[in-house]
Parts: C-alpha cells; sequence; structure tokens
C-alpha cells in the first residue's frame, strides 16, 4: 500500500509537471493563473479512465472553436451547455472569433465567467467592431489602404472580456492561430501577450487590418485552419468537442456580383479543409461536432441577434448533450463522430 501510494505521488508529480511544459510553450511566441475556486490543477488537466486490463487510459479533452464573425455568438450557447453537463476542457484551441471565445473560456472556465463572456456578447455594438462606412461598400473596398475598419473596438472588446494579458495568466491552457502573410503558413501563438495574437486571428481579411508582432505580418487564422482540431490532436487530445458555427449548413444566396464569387470561395475553400481533416481523424480520437440550431442568415456586422443565436445553439446542444449523457448511461457507446443538428442539418 505505501509504494502504491508513493506511485500515485510520483505520478501526480510527473501530471504537474506536464502540465507546466504545456503552458511553457509549443510553437510561436510567461505566473500561472488562478482556478478561482475551482478543482486542482491537476484535475482539470488530467482524466483518467481504465483500459480492459485494468491500467489507467489517459483522456484529454479539448474545445475546439472555429472562426464566424458575428456567429460567433453561437459558442457562447454550445459552451453553457457543455459546462453544465459538467464537461470542462483540458486544452482550448481557437481561430478568429473562436480564439476570442476560447481564451476567455480558458480564462475562467466556470459559468460565472462564461455568463460575463455572454454579458460582453449581448452588449456588442456591431458599430463600434465594425463602423458604418459613409461610402457605399463598393467605393470603400476600391480605396487605398489595407482594409475598410480599424481593430480599435475588437481590442476594447478583448479586454472587456478577460482579465488574462498573457497566455501564462489562463487557467487552462490555450492556442490561437494565425496566417504568417509573407511566410505563407500558419503560426500558433501560446505564450506571452495574449491581446495582439487573438486580433491576428481574428484579423478578417479587407474587413480589419493585419497585425504586426515581432516585424510579422497575420491575418485572419481562418484563411488556413478555419476549425483546428489537428492543432488539438497533435497536443495529445483524445476527445474533442468541435465549436463550429456552421456557416456552411445554411441555404445560400445565389452570387449576384463578384465580389460574392470571390467571398464564395474563400468560405469553400475553409469548409473543405475541415472536411478533410474531420474525415482523417485516427480511430483513438472521439469527436463531437455540437449542433447549433440554424442560425439565420445575417449581414455580417449584424450583432442584433446574438440572444437568438446563443439561444438556439444552447437548446440544439443541450439535448445532443442529454443523449451522449443518456447513451453512457445505458452502456451504449455513442458514435465516434456525431454529426446531426437538431434541425436535421449536418454541421459539416
Amino acid at each position: 500500500m505505501t509504494s502504491e501510494r508513493h506511485h500515485d505521488e510520483r505520478e501526480e508529480a510527473e501530471v504537474d509537471n506536464a502540465v507546466n511544459a504545456t503552458k511553457g510553450g509549443a510553437s510561436s511566441q510567461g505566473s500561472g493563473g488562478s482556478l478561482r475556486g475551482m478543482a486542482s490543477l491537476r484535475e482539470l488537466r488530467l482524466r483518467r479512465k481504465r483500459n480492459g486490463d485494468g491500467t489507467e487510459a489517459q483522456q484529454r479533452i479539448a474545445f475546439v472553436l472555429s472562426g464566424g464573425g458575428n456567429l460567433g455568438s453561437v459558442q457562447i450557447g454550445m459552451l453553457r451547455a457543455l459546462l453544465e453537463h459538467n464537461i470542462v476542457p483540458d486544452l482550448v484551441v481557437g481561430c478568429s472569433v473562436g480564439a476570442l471565445n476560447g481564451a476567455a473560456l480558458a480564462d475562467e472556465p466556470t459559468l460565472v465567467g462564461l455568463k460575463r463572456l455572454e454579458q460582453v456578447w449581448r452588449n456588442v455594438d456591431g458599430n463600434d467592431l465594425m463602423p458604418r462606412n459613409l461610402l457605399p461598400n463598393a467605393v470603400a473596398l476600391a480605396r487605398k489602404g489595407e482594409a475598410i475598419h480599424d481593430n480599435d473596438g475588437l481590442r476594447s472588446l478583448l479586454n472587456e472580456a478577460m482579465r488574462a494579458r498573457t497566455f501564462e495568466d489562463l487557467t487552462i491552457p490555450f492556442q490561437c492561430v494565425a496566417t504568417d502573410v509573407m511566410g505563407v503558413r500558419e503560426v500558433w501563438f501560446d505564450k506571452g501577450p495574449l491581446i495582439d495574437p487573438i486580433l491576428a486571428s481574428s484579423a478578417m481579411p479587407a474587413l480589419y487590418p493585419s497585425v504586426e508582432i515581432d516585424g510579422v505580418k497575420y491575418l485572419d487564422g481562418a484563411i488556413v485552419n478555419d476549425v483546428p482540431l489537428t492543432r488539438a490532436v497533435d497536443l495529445g487530445a483524445t476527445t474533442l468537442y468541435i465549436l463550429h458555427v456552421g456557416s456552411f449548413s445554411r441555404p445560400r444566396a445565389q452570387p449576384r456580383r463578384p465580389l460574392d464569387v470571390a467571398v464564395q470561395a474563400y468560405w469553400i475553400a475553409r469548409h473543405y479543409r475541415y472536411k478533410r481533416d474531420l474525415e482523417a481523424l485516427p480511430d483513438s480520437v472521439t469527436a463531437h461536432v455540437l449542433p447549433h440550431g440554424q442560425p439565420p442568415l445575417m449581414r455580417y456586422n449584424d450583432f442584433t441577434r446574438t440572444p437568438e443565436l446563443m439561444t438556439t445553439a444552447y437548446e440544439a446542444s443541450t439535448a445532443y448533450l442529454d443523449e451522449l449523457a443518456a447513451a453512457a448511461a445505458d452502456a451504449t457507446p455513442p458514435e465516434r463522430r456525431r454529426r446531426a443538428s437538431s434541425d436535421g442539418v449536418f454541421a459539416f
């Protein structure tokens, strides 16, 4: 019994060391964040299950948050459903608006913290993030300059949405992706200052300007990896909860202008990688694509329907997670990849 206790103590120390190493950095860019009354850091980072031979297997849960602009409020409803089902991630990866929501969750991964983020979303004014231009859109796009809008409003929103100012301040390990414009590659941020990498990850082409970090210009991470599930797997995740806003599951109007075709092509490219990566997941990884209901068609700068988006996604995701819980209680293994949403539209 004594030797077994010592073994467990050594194992716990090894887990804590591994967690600290994970927080220390991986690919791009320093004291650890408070758990604010939650369980121990080790319990948040590692969940164990038994193999058939009685040995312990490690299960790491990752939340994967996609881009999606003003549809990002959908993820708030999904996150609420997850936390209410006591599903807390060991790792969070995000892209674009998913980087904003993911970082805020990693800052305070509780229902109280999520309520704070929800209130931020409810208070968003589209004119603060994307001020209405006095010029027609076609003229604004044709004029000289890198983008239609500046990112001052988005920076203010980030400062309001979370207390953390560095990756190391966060409670749960978090990473976000941005596109290196000149290097033509995806770059992952996981240490150092937090706000600028999220701004870089959210710098939608033509809408927001590129963000320069250490002499390198970055644009929206969705250009290269909109739904970064492969990153989560590379970091050791075995169970993925994918919070994809699923904009391609909605009926889309026929393009009427050349610009519409260009935007459609951009979205197709993003969606193609997601579908390919999802189908290529190894059998050892369980992926849950959370249903979002049916988001309405809206202009890119319309934030007036945020409450509706959050509620619809919350109800759809709650129903899905209830089904999973019921299946687990019946000892019926759920499908490795669940795709159906509450409205019958596949999420990919």
